[in-house]
């Protein structure tokens, strides 16, 4: 602390502070001062009574937090598929496996999307493709998890 008293000075005050605080401790104020003054005090400050159903908004709050996070954390419908199926080709051919067979043989709820993409994807992926059909696009199902994972292709033209 940076004071302009000298250590002595300091010292010296604290302990008259010290003294001062005990004598203040055995003093209080006398009956005939302290009941009006109560009386007064109590009188220009009226009473607060909490409101009746004072603990409803703080339990609607916290049942609509515990509903909606139960409606979002909640596991998705296995039975019903995310989107429509679309009827299957004849002549498509087998599924080309993106996970492994034991992972996608244990998927619930897996669903098959149909979609297009460019044929310049397949050479990317290390298939054969001729050069002058690279811009058209290919038909394929995806087989999907119901967390929206693609586990599956299978081409159809």
């Amino acid at each position: 602390m940076n004071t302009p008293l000298e250590p002595g000075q300091d010292t010296l005050l604290d302990l008259k502070m010290d003294e001062l605080k005990r004598e203040l401790a055995t003093l209080s104020a006398p009956a005939s001062l302290e009941g009006p003054l109560l009386a007064r005090f109590r009188s220009t400050r009226p009473d607060i009574a909490r409101p009746r159903l004072w603990w409803m908004p703080p339990l609607a709050l916290a049942a609509t937090i515990a509903l909606v996070t139960w409606m979002i954390r909640g596991p998705l419908p296995t039975n019903q598929p995310l989107v429509s199926l679309n009827p299957v080709d004849a002549d498509a051919g087998p599924f080309l496996a993106l996970k492994p067979l034991d992972r996608i043989a244990i998927e619930p709820g897996a669903t098959v999307v149909t979609t297009q993409f460019p044929r310049a994807l397949l050479a990317e992926w290390g298939l054969p493709v001729a050069p002058d059909r690279a811009g058209e696009p290919v038909r394929a199902e995806m087989l999907y998890s119901a967390q929206g994972e693609p586990l599956a292709v299978r081409l159809l033209n």
